[in-house]
């Protein structure tokens, strides 16, 4: 006896069809069932990580424009600011006044600044509903520096304040800036409390 086709094997008379090779419909929907499961675990973790990487990268450019103007102020015996656009949401390194003779205006000369919103992550200055951490004062742009400048003097005593960067994932951090001895202290927000780093 003949059987047509390939794959048909004769046995005793009868075309039995050979096993097909690949995968029933319960094997592909048992592992998008298990993927699903994973991918609905693993995003928020994921996201959350994205966020404190973002506003981490943030916190790391801004405390080296301090550290710069602190230095430049030092050596150069003038004044430098770090001005902080809350309404832009841009920080810059600010190396003189402008024309007007203040800070952190439109015709101050810049030697360098970054957008917050091109770091990643849904950058932006505030504490969301997390609130200020105990002792310091509320911001309702989320910047308490005076005029929205750290200004760093050649004495070493400049302005005191904080800053406070949040993500859109859940991470916020602050910067705080004292005059006592122009050091900052900084404080992220573990999901509770703030804590200092």
């Amino acid at each position: 006896m003949s059987c047509i086709g390939i794959h048909n094997v004769a046995v005793t008379g009868y075309c039995v069809p050979a096993r097909q090779k690949g995968y029933t419909l319960v094997e592909i929907m048992v592992v998008l069932a298990i993927m699903a499961i994973l991918g609905a675990v693993a995003i928020p973790a994921l996201t959350s990580f994205y966020g404190e990487c973002c506003i981490k990268t943030a916190v790391c450019e801004l405390t080296d424009m301090i550290k710069e103007a602190k230095n430049n102020a030092l050596n150069d015996g003038c004044d430098y600011a770090v001005g902080f656009n809350t309404n832009s949401g841009t920080i810059s390194l600010l190396i003189g006044k402008g024309g007007d003779g203040k800070w952190n205006t439109d015709d101050d000369i810049v030697k360098r600044s970054f957008c917050l919103a091109r770091k990643g992550g849904g950058l932006r200055f505030g504490y969301g509903d997390y609130g200020p951490p105990d002792g310091l004062a509320k911001a309702s742009d989320g910047v308490s520096f005076s005029n929205n400048t750290l200004v760093c003097n050649p004495e070493l005593t400049g302005s005191s304040g904080t800053v406070y960067l949040y993500s859109a994932f859940g991470a916020a951090m602050a910067l705080t800036m004292n005059t006592t001895d122009y050091g900052y202290t900084l404080r992220r927000w573990d999901g509770k409390k703030w804590v200092k780093l």
